[in-house]
């Protein structure tokens, strides 16, 4: 396997700490230390850890962290392979060192050395760098923050420290507390990271807020961090921004700049804000000490500042001069930050280029070939051979979504369909990710390897675990559950149909980052809470989607877990729907008063999860309900022109062509090798690509969020597409149902 590295810096970058998540098939790495990495003929040091695992205990996902040098202005490729046994990976000749101490968890990468205190997260105190003390003072002040009219310091009050890595390439150390009222009572969830590297002189910081007080909504006033050190003669200050090339001031007089609504709109940035946007930085230094603070995606989270003064330098997560924010119950929000202490030489050129590199870092990609082998999913969906022309198209819908720009919007995208409706009495409705956009921006990387999908599934996810997950609700049936779509993100209830893992699993397996994982598991939780109502005990009483999206969720966790108590639910909905179809001839649902009527798309939502039950469980009874299923939507779906409509009643039998039912008719195909059910398909599918694809075009614009928003059409097209048409071109391709679709020669 080769792990290939894109040409983005022009720069030489020594010893640049990377990481990778590498899926292995089952039974084909049964020991992280047979892993090897190399450069040529030289065998690299690396940090791996084992995310996830297989039946028979061998890996599954393997998150590696290395070092390896990387050209300027020039691709590289280096080399992976299994090793015939296990032997342990050479040393770095600097390692990051960890010791947990009484009085806080002490961290050395060579170069630069802290202690994270037990007591107030500052970050860090007690800074060395190349051995000498930098300031006998405590330079960092903590995060400052005011909300609903309270003055909030992370400066003091008791933290939890967990070390989740202990080197030697790399070391996080997580904390946990509150942020702390000047009476000394906790107020609001205090959430951060540390992530140093072996020989760098630099620390990424993050830090989050929770609200999981009482009040339903409070107003976010500000937010900073300050940085405070000891003045010695003039220091010089520097800032540095730009979305082209990075605009420097200096001088010795207070510098100060800001990202607002109107920085957002009149900047003609042409880059897929999702994967990159600009620098954003400050600089402090005397003559033997200095220190740059970097705002990660800091227009893309707007408003922001930064001001550096001869007294330091000042970090506005959101400054106080914007409008207050209003952060409703159970919302969140991190912000990352890369500290970088420097002996006050280091010429500011470099300064920004280490920024841009935290804007953008090099990932390096697996080849497509290693994906489609050690598919860890188990469906098809990295087919050999589909259409040029059909992945242009799915280039096009994952592009074309709306763009959104704000602290609490970014990663997320307003639907103009759900709007024009009313749903949101008259404001913006937010698509919530639906239906997954991370689970299907992680195939699509996977299927063709480009940077930006990856990113905008990363980005997708982070927007779900700060905004959409509710982290407190006295209402069971909304704590732990994704909020369905609506006006502010979080106006809307909870409800299986609209609530999905499987992103937030390939979030974990992509970035080792285990609070994917627990957000997944908070989920799951919420859906057998809901799972426990009656109406969805009983056949036919809810919609057929409710208990497919809740069967998806279920077997993910099974895949993930291996807990039985996650596969027993799924087989009881397996047999409910079993109970149903032979109740009612079909997955019949209420929704008038007097009426049961199929809808296309809910019922092969549900048929499409009974797909992936087999993945856990081989069930010949499932596999035929597939087929009746397919059979009954052709039979009594189809309308005239043979495109199927949207429900089963006058009022609504308009042609509705769907993706999910497409789906459908493929797995009814692998049951069964009948070529009728990829022609009714592939009928399906000509009318629905007609309209497939399309541009975001149009002027930005700030909506009553104050979010500030580019391109118009629909949030969730590419997600509740995607995966589907993948299943179903992997099919159609191998019986030449899509020669028709190609580019002409």
């Amino acid at each position: 396997m080769e792990l290939y590295f894109e040409k983005i810096s022009k720069y030489d970058r020594a010893r640049e700490p990377v990481s990778v998540s590498i899926p292995f098939a089952e039974g084909r790495l049964d020991d992280p230390k047979r892993l090897v990495v190399r450069d040529g003929d030289r065998r690299l040091p690396i940090q791996p850890q084992v995310l996830a695992t297989w039946e028979d205990g061998s890996v599954k996902w393997l998150f590696v962290h290395f070092q390896p040098d990387l050209p300027g202005n020039a691709d590289k490729t280096l080399a992976c392979e299994i090793a015939d046994r296990a032997v342990d990976a050479p040393r770095p000749e600097v390692e990051v060192r960890v010791e947990e101490m009484e009085d806080g968890v002490s961290v050395d990468t060579g170069p630069l050395a802290f202690r994270i205190p037990r007591e107030g997260f500052l970050p860090f105190t007690d800074v060395i760098l190349n051995a000498q003390r930098l300031w006998n003072g405590q330079a960092f002040q903590g995060f400052q923050m005011r909300c609903a009219g309270q003055v909030l310091s992370t400066a003091s009050g008791p933290v939890e420290l967990e070390v989740v890595e202990a080197g030697p390439l790399r070391a996080v150390v997580l904390v946990r507390g509150k942020h702390r009222r000047e009476d000394g009572g906790g107020f609001m969830e205090l959430r951060g990271r540390v992530t140093a590297y072996a020989g760098k002189s630099y620390a990424e910081v993050e830090h989050a807020f929770l609200h999981t007080e009482d009040e339903g909504e409070l107003a976010l006033e500000e937010l900073r961090l300050d940085v405070r050190p000891p003045v010695r003669g003039t220091p010089r200050l520097a800032l540095g921004e730009g979305y082209y090339r990075t605009r420097i001031q200096e001088g010795a007089e207070p510098l100060e700049l800001s990202l607002d609504a109107e920085t957002i709109l009149y900047q003609s940035n042409e880059h897929y804000v999702d994967c990159f946007y600009g620098d954003f930085w400050a600089d402090w230094r005397i003559e033997d000490t200095g220190v740059a603070l970097s705002i990660h995606q800091a227009h893309q989270n707007f408003p922001k500042a930064l001001r550096v003064t001869p007294e330091g330098i000042t970090g506005s997560l959101f400054p106080s001069d914007a409008p207050p924010a209003t952060v409703y119950q159970g919302m969140g929000k991190t912000h990352r930050m890369l500290v970088h202490v420097h002996d006050g030489t280091i010429p500011l050129e470099e300064i920004s280029a280490r920024s841009l590199q935290f804007q953008l870092p090099d990932r390096p990609a697996l080849p497509r070939a290693w994906i489609r082998e050690n598919n860890p999913w188990g469906m098809p969906m990295f087919p050999e051979r589909i259409p040029d022309r059909l992945t242009v198209k799915l280039i096009q819908s994952h592009t074309s979504r709306p763009a959104a720009l704000g602290m609490f919007h970014f990663g997320d995208a307003p639907d103009a369909g759900y709007t024009d409706q009313g749903r949101g009495r008259g404001l913006t409705v937010w698509v919530n990710n639906e239906y997954d956009r991370t689970h299907a921006c992680t195939l699509f990387y996977g299927l063709i390897g480009e940077r930006r999908t990856l990113e905008s599934g990363l980005v997708a996810a982070r927007h779900w675990l700060d905004v959409d997950l509710c982290h407190r609700s006295d209402d069971p049936l909304r704590h732990g559950g994704l909020v369905v779509h609506s006006a502010h993100h979080v106006s809307g209830g909870v409800t299986p149909s609209h609530e999905w893992v499987e992103g937030l699993l390939d979030y974990y397996h992509l970035t080792g980052r285990r609070e994917g994982l627990e957000a997944a598991r908070m989920i799951t939780e919420n859906v057998l809470r809901h799972l426990r109502k009656p109406a969805m005990r009983e056949p036919g009483a809810s919609s057929a989607r409710e208990g497919g999206w809740a069967l998806r969720t279920l077997v993910a966790m099974v895949q993930e877990t291996g807990e039985e108590g996650y596969r027993s639910e799924a087989r009881r909905i397996v047999d409910q729907y079993l109970t149903w179809h032979e109740q009612f001839g079909g997955m019949l649902a209420p929704y008038t008063s007097h009426s049961m009527p199929r809808v296309p798309f809910m019922i092969a939502i549900a048929a499409n999860s009974l797909a992936r039950y087999l993945l856990i469980e081989d069930d010949d009874r499932v596999k035929r309900l597939i087929v009746k299923t397919a059979d009954d939507l052709i039979e009594h779906c189809l309308g005239p022109g043979g495109i199927l409509y949207y429900k089963e009643l006058p009022s609504l039998r308009h042609p509705a062509p769907t993706m999910h039912a497409i789906e459908t008719f493929t797995h009814a195909y692998r049951q069964t090798k009948n070529r009728r059910y990829l022609e009714v398909a592939a009928r399906q599918f000509a009318a629905l690509m007609e309209g497939f694809g399309g541009s975001r075009g149009g002027p930005k614009r700030l909506i009553e969020d104050g979010a500030v928003i580019r391109g118009h059409g629909g949030g969730r097209t590419f997600a509740a597409s995607y995966t589907s048409l993948i299943l179903f071109a992997d099919a159609a391709a191998e019986e030449g149902l899509l020669d028709r679709f190609e580019y002409s020669a």
